[in-house]
């Protein structure tokens, strides 16, 4: 599910359209959808990219708005010309999961890498998955697909750090490295991924427990750490 905090990012504009779009951002989160579409057309009329990208949300989820995916795209197409990451990841979307459109992985592919190269910890994963799948006429690599993958986890993304956890186990990326594996699958473990227990009780076979006591420290190091010191 779409994180909310794409459609209640924050910009600094000027006059009244910085006063509208303080008042959608109330407005949503207030739950007054409707009142927000209509405070997001100024801003959005006059070129603001996270503007764009609100109104394109609402369009999609049909939130205070007939839900249009045609609308949406449109918004979401004009915030991404503007060179939102935010933007680009959800028109990407729209594209893979062929919402209101074919599915076409050719045109979400360059989407997800703009947006992941910009640093937006959903597009590395997405593009990770794309390297790992062979998807959008990207070739399959292991080895680039966990290096996204490892971005994202440094963020917190659980998905990612799964993935991580995935490869790292399977040696796709180049070898196996359980030790890696299960660093990595019990922070998403504690992030709430359930199928994390699996790899971890996976990676842990093999292991004397010092090993085993090791790697969870190491774990709990890189959590303590925001992920700034963690097993690459």
């Amino acid at each position: 599910m779409k994180n909310w905090s794409l459609a209640l990012a924050l910009i600094c504009l000027c006059g009244s359209a910085h006063a509208d779009f303080q008042a959608a951002m109330r407005a949503i989160e207030r739950g007054h959808y409707a009142t927000a579409e209509r405070a997001l057309r100024k801003p959005a009329a006059q070129g603001d990219a996270r503007a764009q990208n609100n109104l394109g949300f609402l369009y999609e989820h049909g939130l205070g708005v007939t839900q249009n995916y045609v609308e949406a795209r449109n918004w979401y197409g004009k915030a991404a010309e503007g060179g939102l990451p935010e933007a680009k990841f959800n028109l990407a979307t729209l594209y893979h999961y062929g919402r209101g459109i074919s599915q076409n992985a050719e045109l979400a592919a360059p989407l997800f890498a703009s947006a992941a190269q910009a640093g937006y910890a959903d597009a590395e994963y997405m593009l990770g998955e794309y390297y790992r799948s062979g998807m959008g006429g990207l070739k399959k690599d292991g080895a680039v697909a966990l290096a996204w993958f490892l971005r994202a986890s440094r963020k917190g993304h659980s998905g990612a750090q799964l993935m991580a956890s995935s490869i790292y186990l399977s040696g796709e990326g180049w070898r196996s490295e359980p030790r890696k594996a299960l660093i990595w699958g019990e922070l998403a473990r504690g992030n709430g991924e359930t199928q994390a227990s699996a790899i971890v009780t996976r990676a842990g076979k093999g292991m004397t427990a010092e090993q085993l006591q090791e790697a969870m420290h190491e774990a709990t190091v890189c959590l303590q750490t925001e992920y700034r010191d963690c097993p690459e």
